[in-house]
């Protein structure tokens, strides 16, 4: 082991001792105001309620890199910055009071020198450096002045640093607030300043060797409170690259790019149940770290995923991403991210990796949208079901078992549930969701008036309810009224025509806006003599039997 360093020590002697890095490969500021952030304000709360003389903070893993002589932390990067966050908020009070209360003015330079660091356009002498996401946004709102009222932030762990600190500044403020004398406000702030700098106690680890630096991370994480498994196989990946690090890391950050918000883990294990066999999150981080042993196999797993990010990104916002060239295919993705469906993405990620064209990929989504709406959406099946049936369909592709997209469908349509339970789930079929609302009822109508298309857009089609929402004076009772209302049968669309006074008229005043209108589905209601539960359940089943026919089973 090559341990160069290792203490128990106090939180601010921890942070002004040396300047520090967060590695770029880090994930970005995750604290939650309304969880461990909180959790660190009551922290120190019952420390001074209680008197006790110590509390412990957690770890700290630091690698010194001795050709760029930097100091890195490996582990304990949350902590950290949130400390700084913590200490730029009294440092902010204390500068309020330096008017009044020649101390306080003792207590900012304290704070500016040792902890935060000194900032200027001609020289940057911080303590603290954040990753790359973060580092400009902590170093202009933090470390060198406060968060500025811009709701606008370009990244989620922005606003998240902004609401640690005013968290804390809120809670600061409700201490001090308690009194007016000016000596007794200082000596409130100061009580919270100097417990946390010297009472807070830090496990600090420094080491010179970065893999002994990730072997430590992982040995002080292996118990107590989990971590990210993204974050435990980050540090293996680069734990086992040896002299192939720099192109690891530079694969791991190209995947943090690529995929910007979208849950990492969640993106690793639908990529290994693309490639491997199928693993639950629990066991994820064993399976792939006992795959992975050398620097070969963890440059070539990364580079994988660097591809497969990509996909996947498409897979999670089919509307903002142009990965697949195939306009059809990109629509069908979009319809099955408006249905919820996420387990089928091992499927797509297995055929990118072999090299399927968008021709064969578009044969494969049309099927899972027959099922995904068979299924899912209709019958109620439980999605997580077949998420085993998906990876087992993605492992045979990734092993070459399915050669051809015929053979892919056709492994999906023996999952599809029967005409006949299709049907008959259909006719009792009711849905609140109003994007699979106008998917269905835009299907059904463009397949039997193939001249007037329904444009899919919401500020052109509206959801109208037959028998509106506020019953008014329709004879049906409440219950029928609530049983009924989001049945698909008293659904469905207008377009121009569409007047929203009109809405909760009684069924013959309502006739003449369906008569106007364009969209054969609603058009046809103005043949209907009355509307009551019959009609509804009437008008269910004859939509059934054409939706049996357009989400049918296709080899």
């Amino acid at each position: 082991m090559s341990i160069t360093n290792s203490s128990f020590r106090p939180v601010g002697a921890y942070i002004q001792e040396k300047t520090y890095w967060i590695p770029d490969y880090q994930r970005e500021y995750s604290w939650d105001a309304e969880e461990q952030v909180e959790d660190f304000w009551m922290d120190i709360e019952s420390l001074i309620e209680e008197g006790r003389k110590q509390h412990f903070f957690g770890q700290i893993v630091v690698h010194v890199d001795n050709e760029d002589e930097k100091y890195y932390i490996i582990d304990g990067q949350q902590r950290t910055s949130t400390s700084i966050i913590f200490l730029s908020v009294i440092n902010n009070l204390f500068k309020e009071m330096e008017n009044e209360y020649k101390s306080a003015r003792n207590r900012c330079e304290d704070i500016r020198l040792k902890y935060i660091g000194r900032f200027s356009e001609e020289e940057n002498e911080l303590k603290l450096f954040m990753g790359k996401i973060d580092r400009e946004y902590f170093q202009n709102n933090i470390q060198a002045g406060i968060p500025q009222d811009d709701n606008n932030q370009s990244y989620p762990s922005h606003k998240r640093i902004k609401k640690a600190f005013y968290y804390f500044d809120k809670k600061l403020r409700e201490k001090i607030n308690t009194t007016q004398e000016i000596s007794e406000r200082y000596k409130i702030l100061n009580k919270y300043y100097k417990t946390f700098i010297e009472k807070f106690q830090v496990m600090y680890v420094e080491t010179d060797d970065i893999n002994e630096a990730f072997i430590i991370f992982e040995t002080l994480n292996d118990r107590g409170k989990a971590l990210e498994t993204a974050d435990l196989l980050k540090n293996h990946v680069l734990r086992r690259a040896g002299d192939r690090i720099d192109i690891v890391k530079g694969h791991w950050e190209n995947i943090l790019d690529i995929l910007d918000n979208i849950d990492t883990t969640k993106f690793i294990r639908h990529y290994w149940n693309a490639t491997s066999k199928f693993t639950r999150e629990r066991d994820l981080y064993k399976k792939i770290r006992d795959k992975i042993s050398n620097a070969k196999e963890s440059e070539e797993f990364t580079f994988n995923l660097t591809k497969a990010a990509k996909v996947y990104k498409s897979l999670v916002n089919p509307n903002d991403e142009t990965y697949f060239s195939d306009s059809e295919l990109v629509n069908t993705l979009i319809k099955l991210n408006e249905m919820g469906a996420r387990s089928f993405y091992p499927i797509i990620l297995a055929m990118s990796h072999c090299n399927f064209n968008d021709k064969d990929i578009l044969k494969v989504t049309k099927a899972l949208e027959v099922l995904v709406l068979r299924n899912f959406v209709v019958a109620g099946k439980v999605a997580n079901k077949y998420e085993i049936v998906f990876a087992k369909i993605a492992y045979s592709i990734s092993e070459r078992e399915y050669l051809t997209s015929e053979e892919i469908v056709d492994s999906i349509n023996k999952e599809i549930i029967s005409d006949e339970e299709f049907y008959n789930a259909f006719t009792t079929f009711r849905i609140k969701k109003t994007s699979i609302i106008r998917y269905i009822l835009a299907k059904i109508n463009n397949s039997l008036n193939s001249e007037v298309q329904i444009i899919d857009n919401n500020d052109k089609v509206h959801i109208e309810h037959i028998m509106p929402k506020s019953k008014g004076d329709w004879k049906i009772n409440d219950e029928d009224h609530q049983r009924y209302l989001w049945r698909i049968g008293n659904l469905t669309l207008l377009g121009a025509e569409y007047n929203r006074k009109n809405s909760n008229k009684l069924f013959d005043e309502k006739k003449e806006m369906y008569s106007k209108s364009k969209i054969d589905i609603s058009n046809k209601l103005q043949t209907y003599d009355k509307w009551t539960i019959k009609e509804i359940e009437y008008r269910q089943k004859e939509l059934a039997k054409i939706a049996k026919d357009i989400w049918a089973i296709k080899n």
